[in-house]
Formats: C-alpha cells, structure tokens, sequence
C-alpha cells in the first residue's frame, strides 16, 4: 500500500512478506497473522519432524541393543583397529544400522529450520520497517496539509464565522483521519464541549494537494523539497529572505490569531498515538519490546528505511539538502513534548527464552523415554545454546519476530507429546517387524545345519 505523500512506499515482495501481508489483508491485523503463521510452520515442521525424530528414536534403540556386542569386540579387538572396524559393520550390518541414515533427516531438518528462521526473522523485519516508514509517511502528510490551511480560503471563511475567539485545545479540537484506499486526509472540528457534533470537515488533499500524492509521477518534481518550501514559509522560527538575511516566518494568519505550527504539532502527535499499532503492553509492535526502546521513531531509522525507496535524482538531492531530516525535526516535534514511555519491559525477551528452554527440555524427556534413556544429540548445551540466540534475536528485532518465537515455541510443546507418541509406535512396529525377520533368518540357518 503506498504511503499518501510523495514517497512511494511499496510493500516488500518477499514470499514472507507476501504470505503475511496476505494474512493481514483478510484478518486486518499484522498480530494476528504473526500468530496464525507461527501456528502453521510449526505444524509443518511437526510433521516433518516425525521423521527425523523416528530416525533419531530408531537409532538409539538399535544402539542400545548393540552396546554389549560392539563393548565386546571393543574389548576383544581393541587392539588391531582393522579388524575391529571390520567386526563393527558386521555388527552394524547384522542390525540394519546406518550412521548416514541416521545422520541425513536430522541434518535436512536443521538445515530447513536455519532457513526458515533466518528468512522469516528477515520478512517480519522488512514489514515492520515498511510499517514505520508508512507511520512516519502518514504522520509527515497529517503535519503538511494542517500547515496548509494557512492557504485555504475555505478554512479562513469556516474560522472567522464560527471560532474567532475560540481557542484550539481549550474550545475546539481537530481530528485527523485518513482513508489510505483514496488516498485522502480528513480534517474534523468538533467543539470540546460536544465532541460527538462535528462542526466542519476539510480533506486538504482534494483542495490543496492533488498533485502532492502523485509526486512520483513527475521524476522532476521533488516532494520534499516541496514540503520543506511549506514549513520554512510557516513553522520555521527563522529563515534566509532572498537577499541572505534572516527573518521570521509567518506563523499566524493575517485574518485570525490561531497558530496553524502549533496546532500541526498537537494534530500531528493526536493522529500518531490514536494510531498506533499496539499489542498488550507493547505501543509499537514494530519495534523491539524493551524499557530502552522508544514506540517513536528516530530520525536515523527513517533516514534509513526511506533512503531505498528514492529515485537516483532524489537520492542526490536528499545528500546535498537533507530535506528528510530537517522536515523529521519538525514532524516529530509535537511528539517529543509527550512522554510515551518505554516500548516494552523485556517481557518478550524473558518468555522466548523460557519457552524455548521448556520446549527443548519437554522434547528431550520425551525422546529419552521413547528411546530407552540414551541422550539425545546436542546434549545439555542445547538447553542454553538456542534459548540465549532467541533471546538476543527478540531483544533486538522487532516485537512481530519475538511473538512469532514465543507462539512458535508453545505450538511445539502442545504438538511434542503427540509427535512422540506417533514416533514411539512407529518404532515400536517397526522393530517388531525387524526382529521377527531377523528370527526367521537365523530359524532358516538352524534348518541348513539339521539337514
């Protein structure tokens, strides 16, 4: 969805994203779909781990029934390394034992599971920094059009017939909302004392900014530097005449005493935090969830996530001005006088680490019991190891990718009883099946030595 100023803002075409912008299409929430494909991908690998988990159970059952016999040539031939390998794989043979075979699933499954984080924790960062560029786009385009009132007959007519006097947050306030879809901002004045009656309504962008939304069609016109020409003329303190010198700006309109800068601020800052995008205790979920944290965004981030979305031409003009950074400055001004607070309290982090912890422990207990007490590969650094890689993952990413871990996580302790249950009966059948040909071989030798 592009963003409704002139920085186009287009979605990022990754399969990851693709299936999540999807999710958010038909849900309207990018929560929610974080949820639904931690759900689906562990289901997946649910069932695709059943059969590294039926290797691994196998194998370590064969192990245990081949322990006395390979502690015996070990003890026997310990001495002459040839020979022992040599009984070794009569022994390996006479079970059916393959180190390949046993090696092979559990390595593609890790392989896929690398894949599937490092591309997905990928995709989750790409939306949410096309989600703070949009907030950023969205919250620069509510500041620009109520500067423009300034220029907008109507405004000045509507004011002086029906506010003159009235003062803005004390008598009457503004709401800002807009339709992204039609690409339009709607300006709504209420007076304080009856907030339900809306007493005047203008969409700056019919009037005043047609040509503003379409600014990438014109490679020769520059929206920021447009924007910028708006609030040197009527929100900068001070700014060079043509002659070199510094005078101040218009700041008030010459037909009524109401401060348009002022009101763009709180507006401005209004339209931010009603706006939102929030889960729990988190304020922003496309930031990372920490006390250090701010729900805002910084001006080196948006520099950042905007700087791809440039033509050549843009580019060159943004390093030579800086039109993005001085218009940050005043974008965001409003927002810096309100106290946000933190992001989060390290809850995220502190829960992907338990869960992960709990997961690996749950399914190590249940191989262990499914496959006679042997350790399970990996061994106890496992229990440390992944959880601390979550852990710095969720403290520093955004809070999309450490909800998908934590839901990711729980999905698998539900699906681990099962998945082990199913193994352990598999093993269990197939071992029958192997014991009872391995009998049938040794009945059919007794019989050759009778005749």
């Amino acid at each position: 969805m592009d963003s409704l100023m002139g920085i186009v803002l287009n979605y990022p075409g990754g399969m990851w994203e693709s299936i999540i912008g999807g999710f958010n299409s038909a849900m309207g929430s990018y929560i929610w779909s974080v949820i639904l494909l931690a759900v689906i991908v562990r289901i997946v690998f649910a069932v695709v781990d059943i059969f590294n988990k039926y290797a691994s159970m196998k194998s370590s059952r064969i192990n245990e029934k081949m322990r006395p016999e390979l502690e015996a040539i070990q003890k026997k031939y310990g001495h002459d390394k040839v020979l022992l390998q040599k009984k070794q794989q009569e022994i390996y043979k006479k079970y059916q034992f393959s180190m390949v075979g046993t090696c092979l699933p559990m390595l593609i499954v890790l392989i896929l599971q690398m894949v599937v984080f490092l591309t997905l924790w990928t995709g989750l960062q790409n939306v949410s920094n096309y989600n703070i560029a949009k907030q950023y786009e969205d919250t620069k385009m509510v500041y620009y059009n109520v500067l423009l009132l300034n220029e907008n007959d109507n405004f000045v007519s509507f004011y002086n017939e029906n506010l003159d006097g009235l003062t803005y947050g004390e008598d009457f306030n503004v709401n800002a909302t807009i339709d992204v879809e039609n690409k339009q901002m709607t300006l709504d004045f209420y007076l304080i004392e009856n907030p339900n009656e809306i007493i005047y309504t203008i969409r700056p962008s019919d009037e005043l900014t047609e040509n503003m939304i379409n600014f990438n069609d014109d490679p020769n016109v520059n929206a920021n530097q447009e924007i910028y020409e708006i609030i040197t003329n009527y929100a900068d303190e001070y700014v060079d005449d043509a002659e070199g010198n510094s005078v101040s700006a218009q700041k008030v309109l010459n037909e009524m005493e109401l401060n348009i800068k002022s009101m763009a601020e709180d507006i401005t800052a209004d339209y931010y935090t009603e706006n939102l995008q929030s889960f729990l205790w988190i304020k922003n979920i496309y930031k990372a969830e920490s006390p250090t944290t701010s729900p805002v965004f910084d001006k080196s981030e948006i520099t950042n996530y905007l700087n791809k979305y440039y033509s050549d031409a843009e580019k060159e003009i943004e390093e030579q001005y800086d039109y993005e950074g001085k218009i940050f400055d005043f974008v965001v001004a409003g927002l810096n006088e309100r106290d946000l607070g933190a992001n989060g309290y390290y809850i995220l982090v502190i829960l992907a680490v338990l869960t992960s912890f709990l997961s690996i422990f749950i399914n190590n207990k249940l191989m262990k019991k499914g496959s006679g007490g042997a350790q399970q590969p990996g061994g106890k650094a496992m229990y440390f190891i992944m959880p601390i890689i979550l852990g710095i993952f969720t403290l520093m990413y955004t809070s999309l990718f450490a909800i998908y871990i934590i839901v990711g996580q729980i999905v698998m302790m539900i699906f681990s009883p099962i998945t082990n249950l199913i193994v352990r009966k598999w093993v269990d059948k197939s071992g029958k099946k192997q014991e009872e040909k391995r009998k049938a071989v040794i009945d059919v030798d007794y019989r050759r030595k009778d005749m």
